[in-house]
């Protein structure tokens, strides 16, 4: 029997969310990289923090729900476009990486939003004060292109967010 999903997000992340940013469309290493990039709020008005964590796998639970869609200019995304969830700061050189799998893993699944049917993070993140997340689809050149500004795709990923207000 497989584990529930994370059941205690606040909120969630997706293209419509304050947090989003941009979108984004470019080329690295012989790949074609795209999708979204979001960012820690700002302290709230009091002067307090947010951070947004991403739950990782339990012995109760998955992680946190991770759906995505995402449309191709001129055919559809192979089963094996690679998906990055990842959280990065100015200060910490290296990425923390939530989840990294193939696109056909989405795509396998009929309704995403069934009870327990999403994917889940793996690996726990918290993005902190100053932090970028970034969720990308890569294919290499030549293959249909991932399009993130397409009606059709979207992405949702249920999170944690946490306002830090710390008392004496």
């Amino acid at each position: 029997m497989s584990l529930p999903l994370y059941s205690n997000s606040n909120y969630k992340l997706a293209r419509e969310a304050s947090e989003t940013v941009s979108e984004f469309v470019r080329r690295e290493n012989g790949r074609v990289v795209a999708g979204w990039e979001m960012a820690v709020p700002a302290r709230g008005p009091d002067g307090f923090p947010y951070a947004i964590i991403f739950s990782g796998p339990t012995n109760e639970e998955r992680g946190s729900a991770i759906r995505l869609r995402m449309a191709a200019k001129r055919g559809v995304l192979p089963d094996s476009a690679e998906v990055v969830l990842e959280a990065m700061s100015k200060e910490k050189p290296q990425p923390q990486v939530a989840f990294h799998a193939r696109y056909g893993d989405f795509a396998a699944i009929p309704d995403q939003h069934a009870k327990d049917a999403a994917l889940s993070v793996q690996k726990r993140a918290e993005a902190g004060e100053h932090y970028r997340i970034r969720l990308s689809v890569s294919v290499p050149e030549g293959s249909p292109e991932p399009d993130p500004a397409a009606d059709e795709s979207y992405f949702e990923i249920e999170v944690f967010k946490h306002w830090r207000n710390i008392g004496a």
